[in-house]
Parts: structure tokens; C-alpha cells; sequence
């Protein structure tokens, strides 16, 4: 099973809504549990959240991308944007850090370490002058002993 759809988003804080409609209803047919949803859902936030505030500075002209794909491994979403590159050291600083309440109540970092706890991979690459993020999540145990069978 493969599916994948896309859509693109203007950078303005207002696509959150649109994007979190688009993405649940890209779930709806995926027999995952509340859980499942809410973490990716979380991750995809966050994601947005920091590609439209510090890689597109809110500029409404400008546009990101996301890609939805399922497939019999899990879902990936790949964010792409063609704005200001994405500090490798500040995502290396949040994976070597310690998730502990305090962190998760500082600013700086907050949104990379909720990324880190609810998705099972996340990376962010530079790419033909755009950051291409890639948030995969696995099936949940739910998830693998109910495979879909397409859409």
C-alpha cells in the first residue's frame, strides 16, 4: 500500500487549521488510535510552526509543502521550504539532550524535543536550496495487526 497526497500552505501562522484539517483527514481512513493521531498531529504543529516563523519568517507570499505518504511501514510527512536553512546544530542539541520536564518548559529547543518524543524519526536536510523535513511514525501495535488495505 502506498498513498500520497499533498498539500501547500502559505506562511502564515493561520495555516495551522488548515493544515491540521488536512492532515486528519488524511488519517481518517487509518485504523490508529486517538494516541497515534495526536503525536503526529503534535509533531506536524511544531514542524510548521518552525518552518513558518524561522525558515519563512511569516511571509504570506511565500508557500511550504507537505507530503503525506502512508504506507504498509507507517506514515511519513516531508515538509518542504524553499526559506532560511535549518540550523543542523540546534536539532543535534535537541536530540542530545535530556527530555525532562524543565527542557520541555524552556523555549528554545521546546518544539524540536516534542517533534523528537512524538514521532519515531525526524530530520531535516538541505536539498536544491530548500529544507525538506521528514517526520515518519510507525503503525502502532493496533495499527500492525490490522494492515489497510488501500483507500
Amino acid at each position: 500500500m502506498s498513498v500520497t497526497n499533498d498539500i501547500a500552505l502559505p506562511a502564515t501562522l493561520t495555516s495551522l487549521s488548515p493544515l491540521a484539517e488536512w492532515l486528519a483527514h488524511q488519517l481518517d481512513p487509518l485504523p490508529v488510535d486517538e494516541a497515534w493521531r495526536f503525536a503526529l498531529d503534535l509533531a506536524a504543529c511544531e514542524t510548521a510552526t518552525n518552518i513558518i516563523r524561522y525558515a519563512l519568517h511569516e511571509d504570506t507570499r511565500a508557500l511550504f509543502r507537505v507530503e503525506f505518504i502512508a504506507s504498509d511501514a507507517g506514515v511519513r510527512l516531508r515538509f518542504t521550504d524553499a526559506g532560511a536553512i535549518f540550523p543542523a546544530e540546534r536539532l543535534a542539541a535537541a536530540r542530545n539532550e535530556a527530555f525532562e520536564d524543565d527542557a520541555l518548559l524552556a523555549e528554545s529547543g521546546r518544539g524540536l524535543r516534542l517533534i523528537l518524543l512524538s514521532v519515531d524519526r525526524f530530520d531535516v536536510q538541505r536539498r536544491d536550496g530548500q529544507n525538506i523535513a521528514t517526520l515518519e511514525k510507525g503503525w502502532s501495535e493496533q495499527k500492525s495487526k490490522n494492515p489497510p488495505t488501500g483507500r
